[in-house]
């Protein structure tokens, strides 16, 4: 894909892949933009994956916190009403954390964004193939993170 990918149209990409889920959702975001992952769409569309099966499980993996904790975010407040099922997770540093964007949908759709391109991305609705290489690495990368306080806290 070339040309205005990001942020318009990989916002609409990720509610198509997450209003498909059947099961799992895997985001990665430095800091779960906001003109992305902040709006009602997506929120209903993991928020009703989560209410279908006590199975589902939506992970979301970020580097940086200030934002979504000071400004509030509709993720953020999803997941402190469902911490069982929706999960966010802090990764400060790897080697492998280039500033990219990914949208996993079970085990294959695939919405990416290089962290170094607003205008490339790949976007995959459905190829198992080419998804798995990616869900290694965002396991490897949720494997290296921590659950964050302030992101469990209950706002006042």
């Amino acid at each position: 894909m070339a040309n205005d990918f990001y942020p318009h149209p990989f916002d609409e990409l990720t509610v198509d892949l997450c209003t498909s889920a059947r099961r799992t959702i895997r985001i990665l975001s430095p800091d779960l933009d906001r003109e992305v992952f902040d709006n009602d769409e997506l929120r209903n569309a993991i928020s009703t994956l989560a209410r279908r099966s006590r199975y589902c499980e939506i992970r979301i993996l970020v580097s940086d916190t200030r934002a979504i904790v000071q400004r509030g975010h509709r993720l953020l407040e999803l997941a402190r009403r469902v911490p069982s099922l929706v999960h966010i997770q802090v990764l400060a540093e790897h080697p492998d954390l280039n500033d990219d964007v990914m949208v996993i949908r079970d085990m294959d759709g695939l919405l990416f964004k290089p962290g170094d391109s607003a205008h490339q991305g790949i976007y995959e609705p459905d190829s198992r193939a080419i998804v798995e290489a990616y869900v290694e690495k965002f396991d490897e990368l949720w494997e290296r993170s921590v659950p964050n306080v302030e992101l469990r806290r209950l706002g006042l």
